[in-house]
């Protein structure tokens, strides 16, 4: 079985592969840093929104490199 360079931490389970995708893990790791920073009157939805925009520009950055 060949590891999918779809997941973060991918995780082989009866033929599958369980795991955060890399636009999860990304957006994971941009929405703690916005919440680190933001004030207590933030609204999540917004903040969700903005951390995923963060994923898709880094895959994107990502992509153009290969």
């Amino acid at each position: 079985m060949t590891t999918p360079t779809h997941c973060a931490f991918p995780v082989p389970e009866n033929g599958e592969t369980l795991g955060l995708t890399k636009r999860e893990y990304f957006a994971a790791v941009a929405l703690q840093g916005l919440v680190a920073t933001l004030n207590r009157a933030s609204n999540p939805e917004e903040t969700s929104a903005e951390a995923v925009v963060f994923a898709d520009a880094l895959i994107g950055a990502l992509n153009k490199t290969q």
